[in-house]
């Protein structure tokens, strides 16, 4: 748990760089790694995890990156690296659930925005700010 909320705080301060620069440093992303690795070797020594859950929860993240690519950055590639930094502290469960409410959430706000015109179908958002949202909901709910 205390895992989960250190990547959740510094999810935050992910969330408020993209907002602010739309950039995310790699430092915060390295710690996040970092944070999940600790927590995935933990779960593996004292057996709470397997090694298939914990390759199993990088997916969503590599998943993203690959969109990243495919789709020339509509999905930034600060967006897949950090789903794949968190993916193994919290969980592939908590990871799905998250992520729905953020894609659900940041389509909300993207249909909003185009109605009252203040975006264009093309226009871009941090969408770090709907994961941590998403993953606040999915620990706590």
């Amino acid at each position: 748990m205390i895992f989960n909320v250190i990547q959740l705080f510094l999810l935050a301060i992910s969330a408020i760089s993209d907002i602010r620069k739309k950039e995310i440093s790699i430092w915060l992303v390295i710690s996040m790694a970092g944070i999940s690795l600790i927590d995935g070797v933990l779960s593996l020594v004292l057996h709470k995890k397997t090694v298939t859950e914990l390759v199993i929860s990088l997916i969503p993240g590599v998943l993203l990156v690959v969109l990243s690519v495919l789709s020339r950055q509509s999905i930034g590639y600060g967006d897949g690296l950090i789903t794949m930094a968190i993916g193994v502290a919290f969980g592939i469960s908590k990871l799905f659930a998250g992520l729905a409410i953020a894609l659900f959430a940041s389509g909300v706000m993207s249909i909003f925005l185009i109605v009252i015109r203040k975006a264009k179908r093309n226009d871009t958002f941090p969408f770090i700010p709907f994961i941590l949202a998403g993953m606040v909901v999915s620990m706590f709910a």
